[in-house]
């Protein structure tokens, strides 16, 4: 800091030499604990956490025999739990967008919708279900009201998920995106013990398990799309 040019002359040196060396020493700890690896979290978006859903020993004993497509018919007003082998979503009452009339599309997630009513169908196409990238794909294309907390939990067979940097990407004919980067309510979190990637999510097309990237992934035809 620089003192007023008034004052400098009354200033004993002694005094002024050692508030400057202190205030250097203070600013150089500062400036260590910054920077010092220990400091630095690894850039995940991705949070270990216990999985409300752990599949049961029967729905383990299908991973590797259920990649495949499945149906299920859905009564929007009533609470839905669906499995898929070891993978599961769950999808509360009242939380579906109308099929005919609500927005579609990136940057109308969190647009508000009138319901769905009527009942309709459900189809999910899981690949890779034996692997540390399984994937799922639903149709039809439809968005969640945003006050309502759908979750999707993907089951991963190896041990990936010691390192935390498993992310469920969303994924279109574009390619893939952590969509954590823009919304943090879709952050990914991961079960070690019971082997789960899983995630709220706000509306269907694809979604996979893959190591995280800072860039959106290309759609790559290993994750089954």
């Amino acid at each position: 800091m620089r003192l007023p040019m008034m004052a400098r002359s009354r200033v004993s040196l002694v005094p002024l030499l050692t508030t400057v060396a202190t205030a250097s020493l203070l600013l150089a700890g500062c400036a260590g604990d910054a920077t010092s690896p220990s400091a630095v979290q690894p850039k995940t978006l991705s949070a270990l956490k216990t999985s409300p859903f752990v599949p049961t020993g029967a729905q383990r004993a299908l991973v590797g025999v259920a990649d495949g497509t499945y149906t299920y018919e859905i009564d929007p007003s009533q609470a839905q739990s669906l499995s898929f082998g070891a993978s599961h979503l769950d999808i509360p009452a009242n939380a579906v967008c109308d099929l005919a009339t609500s927005s579609y599309g990136v940057g109308t997630w969190n647009d508000a919708c009138d319901h769905q009513t009527e009942p309709f169908t459900i189809t999910a196409v899981v690949h890779n279900a034996a692997t540390d990238h399984p994937s799922v794909e639903f149709q039809p294309a439809l968005r969640f009201d945003p006050q309502s907390n759908v979750n999707l939990y993907l089951y991963v067979t190896d041990q990936a998920t010691l390192n935390n940097t498993k992310v469920m990407y969303y994924c279109n004919q574009t390619g893939c995106v952590n969509e954590a980067q823009a919304d943090a309510d879709l952050i990914s979190n991961v079960d070690v013990e019971n082997k789960v990637v899983f995630r709220r999510i706000k509306h269907f097309s694809g979604y996979v398990v893959a190591e995280f990237s800072d860039s959106p992934l290309s759609l790559d035809a290993s994750f089954g799309f």
